[in-house]
């Protein structure tokens, strides 16, 4: 399957420099690193000091494109331009309540929200380490779909 994701990581360093901004003065959070998955699909890391370790508030996104039937001029699969879904990934506690500050969490899904990308959370259970393979593994436990964008493929 073709696909381009050179607008997902365009998007991603858009977050990124705006998160550094953001929590840059953060008390919990205040640590942002950029990785891709095992599919080149960009992901940013948002934590305390850099630590991505089990039990720790650790907020991770990944942002992907969707496949929507979309054909090239040799009848392969492509993927579009757009839209796009930015997963959003964090731990719960033993008790079930999110690790990550309900402050952080909302300037995370506040700032994603204005790219006009479906937003796809995703809850990790206690006891495991939010990774690219937590995520994979994961249920979405909420999905926002932006209603602006009416029949334009947002599916």
């Amino acid at each position: 399957m073709l696909y381009s994701i050179d607008h997902a990581v365009g998007v991603a360093r858009d977050l990124a420099d705006d998160f550094k901004i953001r929590f840059s003065n953060g008390a919990v959070i205040n640590s942002v690193r950029q990785a891709q998955d095992a599919n080149g699909w960009p992901m940013i890391f948002l934590s305390v000091g850099g630590n991505e370790a089990n039990a720790q508030p650790i907020i991770v996104l990944r942002i992907r494109n969707h496949d929507v039937g979309a054909k090239d001029i040799f009848g392969n699969s492509s993927l579009p331009f757009t839209p796009h879904s930015c997963e959003i990934a964090f731990q719960l506690s033993a008790l079930g309540a999110a690790l990550p500050n309900r402050l952080d969490y909302t300037k995370v899904v506040a700032q994603v929200s204005r790219t006009g990308m479906i937003i796809v959370e995703k809850e990790i259970a206690d006891g495991t380490a939010v990774s690219e393979a937590s995520m994979n593994a994961a249920e979405p436990s909420l999905v926002i779909k932006d209603i602006d964008w009416r029949n334009s493929g947002n599916t």
